[in-house]
């Protein structure tokens, strides 16, 4: 039977091609996504390794206790066994961009050690003297080299250096570094009095790293100061630093979805291979096989395709994996570092999920198979055989359609959370009862649409209605596949729509004010006359403070709250109140968020001794509000009145600080800012903001992902689209004689084509419709169910990307045809009409 199997292979090698590319395009997938969460460990370690190259000790503090100072490194490089040591000391040094504008960078000293610098020089030269910078090769677009680089010290003023060079290091990772270089004397100009984070020490030759560490304890250790070997750094800083798996689960889900599709394309087509070697396999019972064997025969076919198809795709996703980390860096605007570490995990696991999923998807044509009577080998094949619908496929679409509505009924009455987990078990219902329904809609569907069809195209769209029509369960299978991938990734641009929708209405809804200014250093607040000067701007109706900062609440513990001038609320920014009023904020009186009341249960009408133990200051709650968190606006888990917060706040302390500012009725936003922009001139770490800058900075990571994802689902669309290709290919073999009698009876090769690429287009229709139908009513369910006050989520259809969605089904349809219409114009009629 072995042999048999290798025969039927070697003889039918193009039969199953179309299937070993889907299998090895979901095996790419597989393997990516374990390759991608690989790598961005790669990743972690390779920023780690570079940071800590060189370093045989480091010295830290524990608890914060200590100080390390230069007093403490020089201690350090006298102890014996030490070649060199360097302090390391990161500080917020803003950079002023082209646009004349403040933005966020970090700064560190140029260790004099080569071997302890944590870079490579990439251009020109490292600084000499203290008006000298070095940029990090992916932050210096904006300057050129000799060109002066404006940087605000920790008192907001501006100093000027010469960019002398730019230096390379891996990707970031999430471990901190800095995008600046400058020699100690002019970093401690820009934060004096700035302490070292860690000492780095390299050891003496012949010293060995525990040695080392020995020795520097005894010299400096103990009051707060650690000292641990260069390894036990890195092993610390990768715990700490903890990688982000966001990516790596997003490209997971789609394997997932990619492996379904690919199962669907298998399936189908070695259902119609069964049906088209019955005379094969009941000669093969005729002269001795048992149901056993021919059951192992189809098996042994689908182990092969699936093991060889698996290899091709394990090696591409290698290629996946590179091309999405690339993709992933030009989306967020710089160049990614690509890691593709192959593992024994990965490469057992995509070729044991290829194989597997081929051999299930294999398992119902393979017992069809041994149903096949010996007798059949008499028999004159019968082309196109109608394969009806049977009664469990009708009782099993009823029970998921009843099971979606009950649940998506149930989600609809449900809290958000309870919800929003119904929906997505009435989603995945209707999705099983439209691919159960499928045979029963694809003969009416494919039939209306050669009816349209016919005044333009004629005989062939009424011949391609016919063929699709005459094996309903063939047409439902292939165009299940796209049906699936689209159903997924209309319903995400759907939501993403809604969600990018949403959160411009709940920021225009929460925040009234035109401008926020922020503080571009975190530790560096704003100017406490900064407000008074806005307000005095021509054109500025209103411009309050607003303060965020741990405060104590007495009994129920430190929260993050929010201290705005009490006038500001109901003006220039209006919480979503879902108990009590919130027109104005009085001393006082506190309002508590949505999350802060429940985990509370505080209540309107509630009484809070909030304040160090002593000298507690009651305040009374006035509201239960909802919020959205917004750069430079957010409200915190609580309110008071600005005045309360010296008397609550824990240690004095500010998260940070903004001042809002509302424009007076006819001044629009482009008018004042210059204005504003004069105004700041004497704050030069503040950073103006209007609101449509913040709702394009909140949208960004949305626009960004919706685009991967388009990137990911094109791969599962292309996988379907290679299971109609197979379909058509297998039908145009299984026709043949029909074709060859329709092109006795005058039908031209052109004809022929066209009739082979109109059935493509209806299936493709099919799938499409399906598709996009059942993924914007998931949309519409998930978004109802989700949507809140604070947070609406409005039902908004992406017109233009749906718009492409259809277009690029229709346009990738006759594509899919090209070959298999090739093949049957350009049959001989003679061969085809003698054909078995």
């Amino acid at each position: 039977m072995l042999r048999t199997v290798l025969a039927g292979l070697r003889a039918r090698p193009l039969r199953l091609l179309l299937s070993a590319v889907a299998i090895a395009l979901g095996v790419a997938f597989v393997a990516g996504s374990f390759i991608l969460s690989d790598a961005v460990g790669a990743g972690l370690r390779a920023a780690v390794a570079f940071e800590t190259r060189g370093v045989d000790a480091s010295i830290g503090t524990a608890g914060g206790r200590a100080r390390l100072d230069d007093t403490l490194l020089a201690r350090v490089r006298r102890v014996p066994g030490v070649a060199a040591a360097e302090g390391r000391g990161t500080v917020s040094a803003p950079l002023r961009d082209a646009a004349g504008r403040p933005r966020d960078a970090a700064a560190i000293a140029l260790p004099a050690d080569e071997r302890l610098r944590p870079f490579d020089l990439a251009t020109g030269r490292l600084p000499r003297d203290a008006g000298e910078i070095a940029m990090a090769r992916d932050a210096s677009a904006d300057h050129a080299p000799g060109q002066p680089v404006t940087v605000f010290d920790q008192d907001g003023r501006p100093r000027s250096f010469t960019l002398v060079g730019t230096f390379s290091r891996p990707a970031d990772a999430g471990i901190g570094a800095a995008q600046l270089v400058l020699l100690p004397e002019a970093l401690r100009q820009l934060a004096p009095g700035t302490v070292y984070g860690e000492i780095v020490v390299r050891a003496t030759p012949g010293t060995g790293r525990q040695q080392l560490a020995a020795a520097l304890t005894r010299a400096v250790g103990g009051r707060g100061i650690t000292v641990v070997t260069g390894p036990e750094a890195a092993a610390q800083l990768l715990r700490t630093t903890a990688p982000d798996s966001g990516p790596a689960g997003f490209f997971t889900a789609f394997a997932v979805l990619a492996m379904l599709v690919a199962a669907m394309v298998i399936t189908n087509s070695f259902t119609i291979l069964v049906m088209q070697r019955a005379r094969e396999l009941a000669l093969l019972r005729c002269i001795g096989a048992g149901k056993r064997q021919v059951f192992a025969g189809v098996l042994g076919e689908a182990v092969v395709v699936g093991a060889v198809a698996s290899a091709a795709g394990l090696f591409g996703g290698l290629g996946v994996a590179a091309a999405l980390q690339a993709l992933t860096g030009a989306l967020g605007g710089h160049a990614a570092a690509v890691h593709v570490p192959l593992t024994a995990r990965t490469v057992v696991a995509s070729l044991a999920v290829g194989v597997l999923v081929t051999v299930v998807a294999a398992v119902l044509p393979a017992r069809a198979a041994t149903r096949v009577a010996p007798v059949e080998a008499l028999r004159t094949p019968l082309e196109g055989t109608s394969a009806v619908v049977g009664w469990p496929r009708k009782a099993a679409a009823v029970a998921l359609l009843v099971a979606g509505i009950g649940a998506a009924w149930c989600a609809l009455r449900a809290e958000t959370r309870d919800g929003a987990a119904l929906a997505v078990v009435a989603m995945v219902a209707l999705l099983g009862a439209v691919l159960a329904v499928g045979p029963l809609l694809a003969g009416p569907a494919v039939r209306t649409l050669g009816t349209l069809c016919a005044p333009v195209l004629g005989g062939p769209a009424k011949l391609a209605a016919l063929n699709a029509a005459r094996n309903p369960r063939r047409t439902a299978a292939s165009a299940a596949a796209l049906t699936v991938g689209l159903a997924v990734v209309s319903l995400v641009t759907t939501v993403a729509a809604g969600v990018e929708a949403g959160r411009g209405h709940g920021l225009e809804r929460q925040l009234a004010a035109d401008f926020t200014v922020t503080s571009v250093v975190a530790t560096r607040p704003l100017p406490a006359t900064l407000a008074d000067t806005l307000a005095r701007v021509p054109g500025v109706a209103a411009a309050a403070p607003r303060r965020s900062f741990s405060g104590d609440l007495g009994a129920h513990g430190t929260y993050q709250l929010t201290a705005v001038r009490g006038d500001a609320i109901g003006g220039l920014l209006r919480p979503v109140v879902l108990s009590g009023r919130l027109d104005r904020l009085g001393p006082g009186e506190l309002a508590v968020s949505r999350e802060l009341a429940e985990e509370t249960g505080l209540a309107v009408g509630d009484t809070v001794r909030a304040g160090p133990r002593g000298r507690p200051v009651p305040l009374r709650v006035v509201a239960v509000y909802d919020g959205v968190r917004i750069p430079g606006a957010d409200l915190g888990l609580g309110l008071v009145e600005l005045g309360q917060r010296a008397a609550i706040a824990l240690n004095g302390s500010d998260y940070d600080g903004s001042v809002l500012v509302g424009l007076a009725a006819g001044t629009g936003p482009d008018r004042a800012r210059p204005a504003l922009e004069r105004a700041l001139s004497g704050a030069p770490l503040a950073r103006l903001s209007s609101t449509a800058e913040i709702e394009d900075q909140l949208s960004a990571p949305l626009r960004s992902t919706l685009d991967l994802l388009w990137a990911l689902t094109a791969l599962a669309v292309l996988i379907a689209f290679a299971g109609i290709a197979n379909t058509l290919s297998l039908s145009v073999l299984e026709r043949t004689r029909e074709s060859a009698l329709l092109r006795a009876l005058g039908l031209t090769r052109r004809g022929l084509g066209a009739a082979l690429t109109a059935e493509s287009v209806f299936v493709a229709l099919l799938g499409t419709v399906c598709g996009l139908l059942l993924g914007i009513g998931s949309a519409w369910l998930f978004m109802r169910v989700t949507s809140t006050a604070a947070e609406p989520v409005p039902f908004t259809l992406p017109w233009g990307r749906l718009g492409v969605l259809l277009g690029a089904a229709v346009l990738a349809a006759p594509l899919a045809a090209l070959v298999p219409a090739r093949r049957a114009a350009r049959g001989p009629l003679t061969t085809g009409m003698t054909a078995q």
